[in-house]
C-alpha cells in the first residue's frame, strides 16, 4: 500500500491493464468465400465426392439436398445407398455425409442448382450472406464478432430463440431448426421464417402467411384485397397447397431485440397458405395455430446483409432508415 502511495505521489500510478482490442470485422466474421445471388437466391460451390456443384444455401430446410442429374460426372452414393455420400467439401471437408435425393429443375434460372445446403449444416457455424458485397462467411463461436463490433457496422440483432440454435435441445418442440424472429402486419404480433430460397422474384416482397395470422390482421381492421389463387406443390406428389394473395395497407415489420423494427415494407403481397389435410405431415407455418409467415428472399437483398449466428440464437441485418 504504501509503494503504491509512493508511485502516485511520483506520477507514476500503476495503470489498469488496456482493453482487449475489438475483433476486426474483416477477420471476425470468418473465413470467406464468393456468393453469388441469382434470381435473388443465395448460391455458393461445393463438393460432392468430388463433383463440384452450385447449392443454394436455404436457411429455411432441415434436410440438405442433392440434385445428381445436374452433374456432367454425378458423384456416386456410397454402396447400399441413395443418399450417404463419403465425402462433403465446403468452407473444409465434412467427411461422410447424407444428402436426400431431390430435383431442382423448378429452380428455374441460368445455373444448375446441384441442391440445397439447410440448416443441418448451417446451424452449425454462424455465417454472413453479404449479398451486396457478394461474399460469404464462415465462423466459430469463439471468435466470432462482439455485439459492438456488429453494431458498429450498422446491424441490429433480432431474436430467433426457441428456433434457431446450434443446439437442437434448445429449441421449442415440435419447430424445425429454422431462423424465426418477430415480426408485426398491421400492428399484429407474430413471428416470421427467415426463408433465403422462397425466391419472390416475381412478386416482389412475397410473405406467406398462416390462417392464424391472416384472420388476426383482419380483426385488428386492416383492410386487405383479394387477387388471384396460386397452386403450389407440397412434399406429397400429386397433392397441392392453394395459396390466395392479399394486398393492402398492412406494414411488415421484423422486430429488433429492442422492440423497434429492423427492416420494415409498407409495400407487402401476402400469400394465405391453406394445407390441405393430406399434406398436415409436411409440416410447415400452414399447420401452426399460432400467427406465423415467411419472409421472402427480396427483403434479405434489400438489406444488404444477414448474419445468422445459431450460437446466440439471433439474427442480425442493417437497420433501415
Amino acid at each position: 500500500m504504501r509503494l503504491l502511495i509512493l508511485l502516485a505521489l511520483a506520477g507514476c500510478a500503476p495503470r489498469p491493464p488496456a482493453p482487449p482490442p475489438s475483433p476486426d470485422p474483416k477477420i471476425c466474421h470468418g473465413e470467406r468465400r464468393p456468393l453469388l445471388v441469382v434470381r435473388q437466391l443465395p448460391l455458393a460451390l461445393a463438393r460432392v465426392a468430388g463433383a463440384e456443384g452450385t447449392f443454394v444455401l436455404d436457411f429455411a430446410t432441415t434436410n440438405s439436398t442433392l440434385d445428381r442429374s445436374v452433374f456432367t460426372v454425378p458423384p456416386q452414393p456410397r454402396a447400399g445407398t441413395t443418399d450417404e455420400y463419403a465425402s462433403f467439401e465446403f468452407f473444409g471437408e465434412w467427411g461422410k455425409v447424407r444428402l436426400s435425393p431431390a430435383n431442382h429443375k423448378d429452380f428455374a434460372g441460368p445455373t444448375p442448382i446441384a441442391g440445397l445446403i439447410g440448416t443441418d449444416f448451417l446451424a452449425q457455424h454462424t455465417y454472413t450472406l453479404d449479398y451486396a458485397g457478394g461474399a460469404l462467411q464462415r465462423a466459430e463461436a469463439r471468435s466470432f464478432c462482439t455485439d459492438d463490433v456488429l453494431r458498429a457496422e450498422g446491424l441490429a440483432p433480432m431474436t430467433s430463440e426457441g428456433y434457431y440454435a446450434s443446439e437442437p435441445a434448445r429449441l421449442l418442440a415440435d419447430v424445425p431448426n429454422v431462423p424465426t424472429v418477430p415480426v408485426r402486419v398491421a400492428g399484429v404480433a407474430a413471428v416470421a421464417q427467415l426463408d433465403t430460397a422462397f425466391n419472390d422474384t416475381t412478386i416482389r416482397h412475397s410473405v406467406n402467411i398462416n390462417r392464424a395470422l391472416f384472420e388476426a390482421v383482419v380483426a385488428s381492421g386492416a383492410k386487405l384485397t383479394r387477387g388471384a389463387s396460386v397452386p403450389l406443390s407440397t412434399c406429397v406428389p400429386g397433392v397441392w397447397e392453394n395459396t390466395v394473395v392479399y394486398r393492402g395497407a398492412a406494414r411488415l415489420e421484423l422486430v429488433g431485440t429492442d422492440g423497434a423494427p429492423v427492416r420494415y415494407a409498407d409495400d407487402a403481397t401476402f400469400l394465405l397458405k391453406e394445407t390441405p389435410a393430406e399434406a398436415m405431415r409436411c409440416g410447415g407455418i400452414g399447420t401452426w395455430t399460432r400467427p406465423a409467415a415467411q419472409i421472402g428472399a427480396s427483403f434479405y437483398v434489400d438489406a444488404g446483409r444477414v448474419v445468422f449466428d445459431p450460437f446466440t440464437s439471433r439474427v442480425w441485418m442493417p437497420k433501415q432508415k
